[in-house]
């Protein structure tokens, strides 16, 4: 009896050491960071492409769609390196200023996770396309990303690094910018610590989000489900997150951080597989629910961020009647 008992409880333990093994593992591949830019490295505003990494998307639209964008079309010639720190840490961030436009507002655009920064493809065009619409934009670089500070090796999915945004307000404030004339502009998980970012400032007006998670829960069960695992396993990951990066993950749900005072524009592929359009419909409900000032577009057969190339025009006009409806626009429009 004491031999079975003996095995028992090995067997017992040996379970529990997978369990959180499995948990570690996963934590560990969703959150370690690249610091690279990926294929996309060396990019600028007037030498990027979306060929670049064109061959590594499965999924074949998307892969036709980024090899014929005339990417050509939206490159910039002039812009600034500049370089400011995180609000409340000492942490140097960097970024390309586009200041074309006196008095016009300006646009903090944030890039997603990593391989990633303002280097990447989309960063860019979201640049051009609001230059071509008469306003000022800077894309920045998070921490641990392109030529900003790298501090740790696990990413804090937006909920330090929104500070980074922060400090990208405070500098421009302190070149010139009101606070009323600065908006945000955050892609996929930089649309998150956009959200997270305008919580903490007030001052901040408008935030376009495109293709942002929503809610904690949601997205854990989409992630673990890429590793073959059930929700089951979600402790497990959770606690290996926050032991990886020393905060607390279950807080990242950005819809619980949505302000009645602000101006929110959610856009969203309906057909997403990288964040499932749910976290589309739990912003829509929580809105609704809470009578918060947002737009949506839901953008047909697109998949993740396609919507900015599937209809740049469309795309771009509706940024452009967004932040220009939201933000002190004193100046001139020709």
């Amino acid at each position: 009896m004491k031999k079975y008992l003996k095995y028992l409880i090995g067997l017992i333990f040996f379970i529990i050491f997978i369990y959180y093994f499995a948990g570690f593992y996963v934590a560990n591949q969703i959150l370690k960071i690249d610091y690279s830019c990926g294929l996309h490295e060396g990019s600028l505003p007037n030498k990027w492409s979306t060929k670049v990494d064109a061959h590594q998307y499965s999924n074949l639209s998307q892969k036709i769609l980024r090899e014929n964008f005339p990417y050509q079309d939206y490159f910039l010639e002039n812009w600034q390196d500049v370089y400011f720190t995180s609000r409340s840490e000492n942490i140097k961030l960097s970024g390309w200023l586009f200041n074309y436009y006196p008095n016009r507002p300006i646009i903090i655009v944030t890039h997603g996770i990593n391989p990633n920064g303002k280097c990447k493809s989309e960063s860019n065009l979201v640049a051009s396309l609001l230059v071509k619409k008469k306003f000022n934009v800077l894309t920045i670089d998070l921490r641990n990303h392109g030529q900003s500070d790298k501090i740790t090796s696990f990413d804090d999915l937006g909920l330090k690094s929104y500070n980074d945004i922060l400090g990208a307000f405070d500098f421009l404030k302190k070149i010139g910018f009101n606070g009323n004339q600065i908006g945000l502009h955050g892609i996929s998980l930089g649309a998150s610590t956009s959200i997270f970012a305008a919580h903490y400032e007030p001052e901040i007006l408008a935030i376009w989000s495109d293709s942002a998670l929503a809610e904690f829960n949601m997205i854990l069960k989409d992630e673990i489900a890429r590793y073959g695992l059930s929700i089951e396993f979600g402790p497990a990951v959770s606690l290996a997150g926050k032991l990886l990066t020393g905060i607390d993950p279950t807080s990242l749900s950005p819809a619980l951080k949505l302000s009645s005072t602000q101006s929110y524009f959610f856009t969203h592929g309906d057909s997403d597989t990288r964040v499932l359009t749910r976290h589309f419909d739990y912003f829509y409900q929580y809105v609704k629910k809470n009578k918060i000032n947002a737009e949506f577009w839901l953008v047909k057969n697109a998949d993740h961020l396609d919507g900015m190339l599937m209809y740049t025009e469309e795309y771009s006009n509706k940024m452009s009647d967004f932040f220009n409806s939201k933000l002190d626009k004193a100046g001139s429009l020709n």
